[in-house]
């Protein structure tokens, strides 16, 4: 899967940002550097879905009350609306932390996406569908714990139906290691040991000789199945620890939509509508669609006999990449 993360309608400085700290959470499947003209409307970005690839469109967009995120799947749908309740950027999540760490390496490879509390109805389904197809998929069988460097995690309050999304670093340490060995393994340079009369000296000198897991769970200690380099030896106990990289969002379920922005309303989370109601809203959109395809059959016929002939003045499409 390849995704679109654009904005839509009016934004204020801080929505832009969010909008390129989810392109960075999403990378490397997805359009790092699009940039799109005000000119373009959804049918463009549509259009070049298709020859690129792009399964799944990320769209930001804002109010003067809040701000919403829509996911969308190309080019028929569904559309999940979601109100964005709070949230926090890359460098507010690092500049909170005491040990900020946002290795570049690690926006190579996809991220794994963990999701907890999402069973129960159609709509939840649905919704955990949407989440996990703008992933890779995962093959435990061929899946190489190198590339495992990042997790999106989403967990859903049943109380209140709030999704909290967090975006974690994976770091992986040899367990059973003194500190000193750790920090031998973990350079890429060798270090200076002038000072020293044996390679011991630098290993049980003062500060280097405890073991510092003493304030990690058990749970945290896993059996690795494949070598990760850096003492990390296949067979051997490792310590796997999560640093929060951000973007960190809380969001509420809105709507669901059949199509893609239009259709009709699978749920709402305000509107109950009668049976009759769904009814006669289905006829509406039974009759927009007529309308729309006579009109488009008018238009060939018009091509036909020569009418669209010269140069149009349609709105010219501006994506870079």
């Amino acid at each position: 899967p390849k995704t679109f993360v654009f904005k839509r309608g009016k934004h204020g400085v801080s929505s832009s940002d969010l909008e390129q700290d989810v392109r960075r959470m999403m990378l490397p499947n997805t359009a790092a550097n699009l940039r799109d003209s005000r000119r373009n409307s959804l049918r463009d970005f549509v259009s070049v879905a298709g020859p690129l690839g792009v399964s799944h469109f990320i769209m930001m967009s804002a109010t003067e009350n809040s701000s919403y995120v829509k996911l969308a799947k190309t080019p028929r749908g569904p559309t999940v609306t979601m109100r964005i309740r709070s949230y926090s950027l890359i460098r507010d999540v690092q500049a909170a932390a005491i040990r900020p760490r946002v290795p570049v390496n690690a926006f190579k490879t996809t991220p794994l996406v963990v999701m907890n509390g999402f069973s129960g109805n159609d709509t939840l389904r649905l919704l955990t569908s949407m989440f996990q197809g703008m992933f890779p998929a995962l093959n435990v069988q061929r899946t190489k714990l190198k590339s495992c460097q990042r997790v999106v995690l989403l967990t859903r309050d049943k109380d209140s139906g709030i999704i909290r999304l967090r975006h974690y670093g994976i770091s992986v340490a040899p367990s059973g290691l003194k500190k000193s060995v750790k920090a031998l393994l973990s350079r890429r340079e060798v270090p200076d040991l002038g000072s020293f009369r044996d390679v011991s000296d630098f290993v049980t000198k003062s500060g280097y000789g405890s073991e510092s897991e003493g304030e990690d769970a058990e749970a945290s200690r896993v059996t690795l199945a494949q070598d990760m380099g850096r003492g990390n030896v296949a067979s051997r106990q490792s310590r796997v620890r999560l640093h929060e990289l951000g973007p960190r969002m809380d969001l509420e379920l809105v709507k669901i939509e059949e199509g893609l922005c239009d259709g009709a309303v699978l749920f709402h989370a305000h509107v109950n509508k009668t049976r009759e109601e769904v009814a006669e809203l289905a006829d509406r959109q039974e009759q927009r669609r007529a309308i729309k395809e006579q009109r488009r059959k008018q238009q060939v016929r018009a091509w036909g006999r020569g009418g669209g002939g010269g140069r149009g003045r349609g709105r010219g499409k501006r994506f870079l990449f």
